[in-house]
């Protein structure tokens, strides 16, 4: 495979992103801090199987008084390696190392400078089978059990917390809790592997897979300080390369050579087979004593669905116990690494993810780990985008009506079913040689910004058709899931379905000005028709009866879809649009579907892929709609 020492910005971007988000931009002063009032020691703490793991611990110079254990568990390495290399920050954000806890790093079980062989998302079951049995939480269990007892200065006390990968660690930690673990906080945990990050609805999300795997995914020799080197992609441009990759298959066949083990084995399980069923964490996601936040963001292109499900099943399975949601306006792992007063185009009024470090994070660790002062944390704190304001609830999601917002003739929106009894559809062709990108942005990664992002490039293409309502009278505020409630055909055997929920802002007469040797608008003026996307979601036809066992269809014949688009929390305000768009392709973030019927789109040949004219119905008897929570 050919290699470059010098990383690719998109490949950099997602090596990086879960060891990133633990040191977010410090100043120097911050370092200075760390090696002048911390001390480092590094160990290989045996677990119950006598295998060793590699773990940096940072203790407070002054040892006049206890600390609290705050730990994080990583499969992106613990760097830097050796006792006399110091991290530049310790902790969620730079307000704990200046606080006072003793930081714990551990390199996973099989990763960097860990013993032992390494699982991609471990299925949960040593507690099960007993004895010398090994998983994730019996690892974290293992390690607390350690710490307390050779750690000099701790006071009994342990918290754990990690983003997107290492929330996963920090999910697995708290099953079966060891008595010592008073909080913990999974945030963009990885929940579900079939649902976080590899697919959408059993679509599979191309660039992130591959991307990542092409560089986490090599497994190591021996326990190593190194990162693999990395692909070279020969562009700068993510839609360009994975168009020429062509068919999936030939991924091993031109870059990974079969030297890439879990691209085999996503590649070898299309279906919600026991593969990933044994990598869902949720069923084990029991016997949790700790206090628990679970902290996500609502426009986190990853892990969206992991911190909502994760909340939801703790929840359910742990009644009683301090469980609590936060969904702000961010990207994956915003909440640590920016000032969260943007996302791309989108302003949010004030720096939402500082704001939630300060009064929510901190407060939370020092409650539950240092006997701080009760905190007012309410069970649901999430932020509601277009009023830009944060909001609490008694519950998530919160009391509010369930409405259907119907596809209609002149492709318009009513809140009213379809009446007519003779059959109506739009129809459009849908090319896989021409897929329809889901950003504008030009990126060899994936696009962050891309979920907030103005839609008038898709709505401008005639395979995306776009459903308008009138302008709103009031605000309208929905919470909660977004429903896809469809009734589609395609002229093929398969198809891909992309329903996009989006704010449309009113549109003004220009204000137009002499500027120079020509005319242009007012600045104040760009805004006006912005197509702010609120939130989309793909959705696999051959999955629409069961995640298992997929089905063709039959060609031309209306079938029911119906599928979640994760929740909202926002407000159309009074004069916007509802828009809907609907298409089927989605690309690269979503692979190509060939159309035709094959059993594993992981095998088709570029014969196989054919362009097909899919058709969506909005009549009385196959009415077409998104359903919305409303609030009152």
């Amino acid at each position: 495979m050919k290699q470059i020492r010098t990383v690719v910005a998109g490949v950099l971007m997602v090596v990086m992103a879960g060891m990133a988000w633990a040191s977010p931009p410090r100043d120097s002063e911050t370092a200075r801090y760390v090696r002048s009032h911390y001390t480092k020691f590094e160990y290989r703490i045996p677990m119950r199987d006598g295998v060793r793991l590699f773990t940096a611990v940072y203790v407070p110079n002054d040892l006049s008084k206890t600390y609290p254990i705050l730990m994080t568990r990583t499969p992106y390495s613990v760097a830097p390696y050796g006792a006399d290399r110091y991290k530049d920050s310790l902790g969620p954000s730079e307000a704990f190392a200046r606080e006072g806890y003793i930081f714990v790093y551990q390199d996973v079980r099989g990763r960097f400078m860990s013993e032992g062989t390494f699982v991609n998302m471990r299925p949960e079951d040593a507690w099960e089978k007993g004895g010398t049995a090994v998983d994730e939480s019996t690892d974290t269990w293992d390690t607390i059990e350690w710490l307390i007892h050779h750690v000099k200065g701790n006071n009994g006390k342990v918290g754990m917390w990690g983003i997107s990968y290492p929330g996963f660690y920090a999910s697995c930690g708290m099953i079966h809790s060891h008595p010592a673990l008073k909080a913990v906080s999974p945030q963009a945990p990885i929940a579900d592997w079939f649902w976080d990050d590899m697919h959408r609805n059993g679509a599979f999300n191309l660039v992130l897979t591959f991307d990542f795997f092409s560089v986490f995914g090599r497994p190591r020799k021996g326990p190593t300080t190194e990162w693999p080197e990395h692909l070279e992609m020969g562009t700068a441009d993510a839609y360009d390369f994975f168009l020429g990759l062509g068919p999936l298959s030939n991924a091993d066949e031109r870059f990974f050579h079969h030297e890439i083990p879990f691209w085999d084995e996503v590649s070898q399980h299309p279906n919600y087979d026991s593969f990933w069923q044994s990598r869902n964490i949720l069923p084990h996601l029991k016997n949790i004593k700790a206090a628990v936040m679970v902290v996500g963001g609502l426009f986190d292109t990853e892990d969206l669905y992991g911190p909502l499900a994760t909340y939801r099943t703790v929840e359910k399975q742990n009644p009683g116990i301090h469980n609590v949601l936060v969904m702000g306006p961010w990207r994956h792992g915003g909440w640590a690494s920016s000032s969260g007063e943007e996302l791309g185009a989108e302003k949010f009024g004030f720096a939402t993810a500082k704001w939630f470090r300060d009064n929510v994070e901190q407060p939370f660790f020092r409650h539950y780990l240092k006997d701080g002062p009760p905190v007012h944390q309410p069970e649901a704190l999430v932020f509601e985008t277009g009023a830009n304001r944060w909001r609490e609830f008694d519950r998530w999601p919160p009391p509010a009506t369930t409405r259907k917002l119907y596809l209609a003739g002149d492709h318009g929106l009513s809140w009213n079913r379809p009446s007519s009894r003779e059959e109506a559809w739009d129809q459009y062709v849908s090319d896989p040689s021409k897929p329809i990108p889901y950003t504008e942005e030009i990126t060899t990664g994936w696009s962050a910004r891309y979920m907030t992002e103005d839609q008038r490039f898709a709505a401008r293409r005639p395979d995306v058709l776009v459903y308008t309502s009138k302008p709103l009278k009031e605000d309208l505020t929905v919470a909660g899931p977004v429903m896809a409630d469809l009734w589609v055909s395609t002229s093929g055997r398969d198809s891909d379905w992309i329903v996009k929920v989006i704010d449309v802002q009113p549109t003004e007469e220009p204000k137009w000005s002499t500027c120079g040797h020509g005319w242009g608008g007012n600045e104040k003026d760009k805004n006006a028709g912005i197509q702010r996307l609120v939130r989309a979601e793909a959705f696999r036809g051959r999955f629409r009866n069961s995640f298992e066992h997929p089905e063709p269809f039959p060609p031309n014949e209306p079938q029911h879809l119906r599928y979640e688009l994760h929740d909202i929390c926002h407000t159309f305000l009074k004069g916007h649009r509802i828009m809907v768009q609907i298409q089927s392709t989605w690309f690269p973030f979503i692979d190509r579907n060939p159309g035709t019927w094959v059993d594993n789109i992981f095998t088709a040949k570029a014969s196989d892929f054919i362009a097909v004219t899919n058709r969506i119905y909005r009549s009385a008897a196959h009415p077409s709609a998104v359903e919305l929570r409303v609030m009152k």
